[in-house]
């Protein structure tokens, strides 16, 4: 029972896919020269010691081949553009609410409604996103998601009815589905395991912890030159992220020998390696490439030109239409099942919080102008950049500390359970109450908005955590099949708002108050943050059961 998680039954030369030999340190001097015998390849610099998985092939378009600095810009761009099309095309209306009140004569709830289209469109495409990423990979999915979002945003500036911006947001909603899911497999593709915590962290600063700066500032555009500004601004940002998409937006997905992927593989990679890297048989091109190559022959990495093509063929062969539908089999498994309730819930509650604040601060006793309504974003966005600050200080270290402390079967320590990742949630159920303890009922007493925003920003903080934890947790346990389960949480999310949340928002914030209204909303918070704890304790019994049953046949 390593570290407080219960060990599955395993046969002899196999064990539980996402369980690593992550650092050589410690390894017995007999263990020391299997892994020089299998040639695995390590770190470098103060990571000299650590195993890299999952192991780069010989070929120098593998992007774990890459130079680090050019997978860490190619991760800043799907950064800015997630930061423009999630943080800019998503939250905001919450602060040009009244103008559009005001021009287009309509309520509060159709508002909302109008965020809650996007939503939709989000949820609704997100399936195709998904599947277009497997079968035709990143880059053209990039591509059409950075268009259409660019595309809506224009429309939108250009709006005239509520109808007209309904199609805008619509538009918008088919781009920002990829931002939303996708984009987190995108580390899985680039990065190491050691890598990914900080990475991961990074990539949900600027989906969450900074999604905020853009109705901070919208706020004062749309007082100063007006609604349709916001727009502007946002479509030239956008902009800039479509040509950095078109020219540095490379593929990132590979297909490599799978004995080289140790975190997706249940038997012992040692000999696989060792007989892959000797029988000269490389199967580690892309799908398309269907000719077998000696490694004998001189491979050269693509030119930037030949890497700019918008479409590298096919990554699969499954059709199409399985594809779409696998995310709703992932379901059957309970730890994805666990991250998707969890995940969604938890971003949900921000963003009622969002489609709230209009409603709460427009009125007595607050009589908040459209540009002091978008300031209330600030504790947000200070929440989400320090919360992010304190995942990526915590995250890998974390992670490599309790892998250090937990002996192996058969080696003296250093063996690495993707479980690991979830103890930063013990942050979350602290943070989460008192920020929406104290929101809710600092608004009822009509204390100053200031410490409201406070409050707002401790949501935030533990909406950064629990996004890490979980995405790291599902990236580094079923890297496979991460995609699919990003995707399916996006999908639940937003159809669980629109459907369930969006028709009576405002009515139960009016009727309710806003003191009932968040006490409910952090105690359920509360409660499921709990629920970390049978993951973490029958997470490893889980995995070895889903590979057992593998409905994908991924063995």
């Amino acid at each position: 029972m390593p570290l407080g998680i219960l060990e599955p039954k395993t046969t002899p030369g196999h064990h539980v896919p996402g369980t690593v030999l992550l650092d050589a340190h410690a390894t017995s001097e007999e263990g020391n020269l299997e892994l020089a015998a299998a040639g695995l390849k390590k770190g470098s610099g103060k990571n000299s010691e650590v195993i890299l998985v999952p192991q780069p092939s010989s070929d120098p378009n593998d992007p774990l081949n890459w130079p680090l600095w050019q997978r860490d810009l190619i991760l800043m761009l799907y950064c800015f553009c997630t930061l423009c099309c999630v943080g800019g095309g998503g939250p905001i209306l919450s602060s040009m609410a009244i103008p559009l009140i005001t021009e287009f004569k309509i309520t509060f709830q159709q508002v909302s409604l109008l965020s809650g289209y996007q939503l939709c469109a989000v949820g609704a495409i997100g399936l195709v996103v998904s599947a277009c990423a497997r079968k035709f990979g990143r880059r053209p999915t990039f591509l059409w998601s950075i268009s259409a979002a660019f595309s809506g945003t224009v429309w939108g500036s250009r709006s005239n009815s509520f109808g007209s911006m309904c199609g805008a947001r619509v538009v918008q909603g088919l781009g920002i589905a990829m931002f939303e899911s996708v984009t987190y497999s995108l580390i899985g593709d680039m990065y190491h395991v050691h890598q990914r915590g900080t990475r991961m962290t990074a990539y949900i600063l600027f989906q969450s912890g900074l999604g905020q700066i853009p109705s901070v500032i919208a706020g004062k555009i749309t007082m100063d030159l007006g609604w349709r500004w916001v727009f502007y601004l946002l479509a030239i940002f956008m902009g800039i992220g479509w040509i950095g998409a078109v020219l540095f937006g490379w593929e990132t997905l590979y297909i490599r020998n799978s004995a080289y992927n140790l975190d997706t593989s249940s038997t012992g990679q040692l000999d696989n390696v060792q007989a892959t890297k000797s029988e000269g048989s490389v199967q580690e091109q892309r799908v398309e490439r269907t000719a077998t190559v000696s490694t004998t022959g001189a491979r050269t990495r693509e030119t930037v030109l030949q890497r700019m093509r918008p479409f590298h063929g096919t990554f699969t062969e499954e059709p199409l239409w399985e594809l779409i539908i696998k995310p709703f089999w992932v379901l059957l498994n309970p730890i994805v099942l666990w991250s998707v309730i969890l995940v969604a819930f938890t971003t949900v509650w921000v963003v009622i919080i969002s489609f709230t604040i209009a409603q709460a601060f427009y009125g007595p006793p607050y009589f908040l102008t459209v540009a002091q309504q978008g300031y209330m974003g600030a504790g947000p966005v200070v929440g989400g950049f320090l919360g992010c600050i304190a995942c990526g200080l915590i995250c890998d270290p974390l992670a490599r500390y309790l892998a250090k402390r937990n002996h192996g079967k058969f080696h003296s320590n250093f063996i690495y359970e993707p479980e690991f990742r979830l103890p930063m949630m013990i942050f979350v159920p602290i943070v989460s109450g008192l920020g929406y303890f104290l929101f809710g009922n600092l608004i009822e007493q009509g204390q100053t908005p200031v410490a409201a925003s406070v409050m707002f920003g401790l949501v935030f903080v533990s909406v950064q955590f629990t996004a890490v934890s979980t995405g790291a947790y599902i990236v580094d346990a079923f890297r496979d099949i991460s995609v699919e389960v990003f995707i399916i949480s996006m999908t639940f999310k937003n159809f669980i708002f629109f459907n369930a949340w969006l028709d009576f928002l405002n009515d139960w914030y009016a009727n309710a108050g806003p003191a009932v209204m968040f006490d409910t909303i952090g105690g359920i918070q509360i409660g499921l943050s709990l629920t970390t704890i049978p993951i973490y304790i029958y997470g490893k019994m889980i995995r070895a059961w889903w590979h057992s049953h593998d409905i994908f046949g991924a063995k």
